[in-house]
């Protein structure tokens, strides 16, 4: 069995979590929960830890996914406001924030730390400029601010412009990114879906894609990105169905096809990373649910991904339940997040304790 790249997880002051601790992983995580309680958040912070080379770009992508950026900033007043709401609390951005830290736990060497840095650009009398540390008293919303991202990781330390738009070269922890797919709650756009589709094309990867297509519509003998009439410069999927002259649209087959498509892309493109499904449920028949999490447990197993997905759905906890019921290298793992006296705290179900909370009918969303 491959190592995980995540055995257990910690996660301080970030988003809704003041100090998560899951003190074990398995190589297939369904993250349940009420609302506002961070399951979301979750896959945003391991988002993070995977691609801590481009923190900053990840950062800010996030947030325009969440609705929450406001650009262009006018100033560095309002660059700061925006970030609050990434710590726990959205406490205000100032000198001393405590650091976010994603990671395993009992491991300080390989954590993910995220703090800011406080300098301050001054044009001296010769015109030449020079950065200086923020001194105890002064103003850290002031114009000539020019705060940036801390980013330590395995021990290794560098500095990044907070700003998006700042043009600086920077110097990137590339050896330490982890390979990382997200496939978010609203599907993929058809570019991602093409980007994936070239990513493992012609090679064997695309038999585990038309065996999840398969899943719902057994017909499909074969699937492509191609140009149509119709698409002008974008290439849409299309499939080859038994006994039908003409390959048609994979968009005409329904939603559960392009949900369907977009897991499995995202799954073999993953490999030696990790996959992060968001509201697994939506737009798949709870019936080929069972079905579909089994080729996930049996391709994530073969390409050494580790894959954590969330839901609200019963239907989706049983069709779980039932993979991890068939594994026979017990790799499922069910994590329930629940709110107490406003901490967040995780309670772990395996194999054992799922088949008996299904049985049962006990509530663990």
């Amino acid at each position: 069995m491959a190592t995980l790249i995540l055995s257990s997880l910690e996660i301080r002051n970030f988003r809704a979590f003041h100090d998560l601790k899951i003190e074990r992983l398995g190589r297939v995580n369904l993250i349940v929960g009420k609302n506002n309680v961070g399951k979301t958040s979750l896959l945003e912070a391991l988002q993070l830890y995977a691609r801590r080379a481009s923190t900053p770009t990840v950062i800010w992508d996030i947030m325009r996914t969440r609705r929450e950026i406001r650009q262009p900033f006018t100033n560095v007043k309002d660059m700061l406001a925006t970030l609050k709401y990434l710590y726990y609390g959205r406490k205000e951005i100032r000198p001393g924030l405590e650091s976010t830290v994603i990671g395993p736990m009992n491991m300080s060497g390989g954590k993910l730390s995220i703090a800011v840095d406080w300098s301050i650009l001054e044009i001296l009398a010769d015109g030449q400029q020079n950065i200086r540390p923020l001194q105890p008293g002064e103003d850290y919303v002031a114009d000539n601010l020019i705060p940036r991202f801390v980013i330590i990781s395995d021990n290794t330390l560098v500095n990044y412009p907070i700003d998006p738009s700042f043009n600086e070269r920077i110097v990137r922890l590339d050896s330490n990114n982890v390979p990382c797919v997200v496939a978010s709650s609203h599907g993929l756009s058809e570019q991602h879906l093409t980007e994936l589709w070239d990513g493992i094309a012609l090679t064997d990867l695309e038999d585990d894609v038309l065996s999840a297509l398969q899943l719902i519509a057994p017909g499909v003998k074969d699937l492509n990105f191609v140009s149509t009439p119709l698409s002008g410069s974008e290439r849409i999927p299309v499939v080859r169905i038994a006994d039908m002259d003409e390959p048609l649209p994979l968009y005409s087959l329904g939603d559960g096809m392009l949900r369907t498509l977009g897991i499995a892309l995202a799954l073999v493109n993953a490999k030696d990373g990790l996959l992060l499904i968001d509201e697994f449920e939506n737009g798949l028949y709870y019936a080929v649910q069972p079905d579909l999490w089994r080729f996930i447990f049996q391709v994530a197993r073969r390409l050494n991904v580790q894959v954590f997905a969330t839901t609200h759905s019963w239907d989706c906890i049983e069709a779980f339940q039932k993979a991890t019921r068939a594994d026979q290298e017990d790799e499922g793992l069910l994590i329930r997040l629940e709110s107490k006296k406003g901490e967040i705290t995780a309670t772990l179900y395996d194999k054992q304790e799922l088949d008996i909370a299904a049985r049962e009918q006990i509530e663990v969303r």
